[in-house]
């Protein structure tokens, strides 16, 4: 009988720009509250025309003055801004409206600007994992498996045992890694797209129980763990935040896995820069 652990979705997420898809407001010092919102952070194709329309609003009802920045230079002064992004990866713009009172509110969103074809979409090579790398996650994951853990609402973990590390777990983790970033998606199930490549061949988008069987791993326990976060550089920050969320703190300290494959990805151009994918399994 096979047995399923899985987890809730986490997105770790530490922007090193402000985030973007909330609207600024000021209320000046006459009473007269200003709203201006840049919209939420869009991925686009190099050269690839983008059209944004800004909002601001005065509770006076007075007309804005708008600009349109990227850094010094000035791209539009009006609400609606058309840009072609030449350079890839992430570009801040901002949007400045000014009331007839002088005072000038600003909000910003990120670009994230992408090559016109990626070629990980089509081809499927999966890059060997160094030991020096296996071992320093098994290190970190083992040792955190070494403590007592509270995982909260799923409970106290006891001290475990140590995990192995499993190649075809490792391929079904880096898959859907690759994914993620190719894709701009982000879940447990595949994008549908051609980089979920088990997806493309089931003619649907994959689970990641269909992703690990695909390596031919034949189980009786699984689980997975997502992460991904512009600051998450390394496999102790990712622990650690995984040990702070409940259901993925659970399935970190569960005894009855005994293997690990994990997959860690950096891309610039993507919108969380490092993603992290790790999967448990007790095979058969």
């Amino acid at each position: 009988m096979k047995y399923l652990s899985s987890s809730l979705l986490i997105i770790i997420i530490l922007f090193i720009f402000t985030a973007c898809d909330n609207q600024e407001q000021v209320k000046n010092p006459n009473g007269i509250t200003l709203s201006v919102d840049a919209g939420k952070d869009r991925r686009v194709k190099i050269n690839e025309l983008l059209v944004i329309k800004g909002i601001g609003s005065a509770s006076d009802g007075s007309q804005l003055e708008y600009r349109w920045k990227h850094g010094k230079k000035v791209l539009s002064t009006t609400d609606t801004l058309q840009y072609i992004p030449t350079v890839l990866g992430k570009e801040q713009l901002d949007l400045s409206i000014q009331h007839n009172s002088g005072e000038i509110l600003t909000n910003s969103v990120i670009i994230t600007v992408v090559p016109e074809t990626v070629s990980s979409e089509v081809k499927r090579v999966i890059p060997p994992i160094s030991k020096a790398l296996i071992e320093k996650f098994l290190a970190v994951v083992n040792h955190a498996r070494s403590l007592t853990q509270d995982c909260h609402s799923k409970g106290i973990f006891s001290a475990t045992t140590a995990l192995t590390w499993n190649e075809k777990l490792y391929k079904a983790a880096y898959e859907h890694n690759n994914d993620l970033i190719v894709s701009q998606t982000y879940s447990h199930d595949g994008s549908g797209q051609l980089s979920d490549w088990t997806g493309t061949d089931l003619g649907k988008r994959s689970t990641f129980i269909e992703r690990v069987e695909s390596y031919s791993y034949e189980w009786r326990r699984l689980g997975e763990n997502l992460g991904a976060g512009t600051e998450i550089d390394s496999v102790e920050k990712i622990v650690n935040g995984w040990l702070a969320s409940d259901n993925h703190c659970a399935n970190l300290m569960n005894p009855y896995f005994t293997e690990l494959g994990m997959s860690m990805i950096k891309d610039e151009a993507s919108i969380y820069t490092y993603y992290w994918t790790q999967e448990f399994g007790k095979g058969r």
